[in-house]
């Protein structure tokens, strides 16, 4: 096992729709469909830290990886609310089972095997990091909000990460989100906010739930990191700076082991 008890997930990391009879039945194009997804998170190669790296290789507009088993995995709309199919050419009930079991299913698998797999190393702990950006070119809510240089999302408290009136436990104890936050923000001289906008997807809550679920005998923590894809991506050029991208990733990178090793001494 290389690297520390650490897993990288990446969901929306696939931009194209390959199966050309599903790309023929939606309506937007090649490049509504790319931004649709999080652009570049499947290039993981600066984050040394991780011991697995897990990439999704389906399309959020054919399954979202991030969201519940049902009917929430199949989006009708895109970010800028147009419709993702042409008419009538919506998944039926039968092919969404299939892909759930095709894609979602196996996605979701391959995360718990490696949490067994670290576990069996009795670690002191094991942290998945959900990777995700999001371009700051719409707003994300009804209060027309946009993308900040990074989000961090825990299920807990906007700015503190905290416990609060929800019933949903924070997947990462608040201190630890506020240290993360600082330490990214030592890093990069970003602006990094605390579950304002985003509060965590359902992978989070999800991974959360494993350390019971699995019965692992290291506690399982979850964060969401959620990056303006501006930050890599010039969006009058269409040209990513890898560069930058390099830097943010090893930055991220640092603060990922400073998490670890906080949560380790615990």
């Amino acid at each position: 096992m290389k690297g520390l008890p650490i897993i990288i997930s990446a969901p929306h990391a696939k931009s194209t729709i390959e199966d050309k009879e599903i790309r023929n039945r939606i309506k937007l194009s090649d490049y509504e469909i790319w931004k649709c997804s999080d652009p570049f998170t499947g290039q993981l190669t600066e984050f040394t830290s991780a011991s697995y790296k897990i990439v999704g290789k389906t399309h959020r507009l054919v399954c979202d990886l991030n969201r519940a088993p049902n009917e929430q995995a199949f989006h009708k709309f895109d970010f800028f609310h147009r419709k993702v199919f042409n008419h009538k050419q919506g998944f039926n009930k039968k092919e969404k089972k299939d892909i759930l079991k095709n894609h979602w299913l196996p996605y979701h698998d391959q995360i718990a095997t490696k949490i067994l797999e670290l576990d069996s190393k009795k670690p002191p702990a094991i942290l998945v990091v959900e990777y995700h950006n999001t371009s700051g070119d719409h707003p994300l809510n009804k209060s027309k909000q946009y993308m900040p240089s990074i989000i961090l999302s825990n299920l807990g408290t906007p700015k503190t990460g905290g416990k609060g009136k929800e019933k949903n436990t924070p997947s990462l104890p608040g201190p630890q989100m506020q240290f993360l936050k600082k330490t990214i923000q030592e890093e990069l001289n970003l602006s990094v906010k605390i579950n304002e906008i985003f509060q965590g997807g359902y992978n989070t809550k999800w991974i959360s739930q494993l350390h019971k679920k699995l019965k692992t005998n290291a506690k399982v923590y979850a964060v969401q990191i959620e990056y303006n894809l501006d930050i890599i991506y010039n969006p009058i050029s269409k040209r990513r700076d890898k560069k930058a991208m390099q830097i943010m990733q090893t930055a991220l990178n640092k603060a990922i082991v400073k998490l670890y090793n906080s949560l380790a001494n615990n």
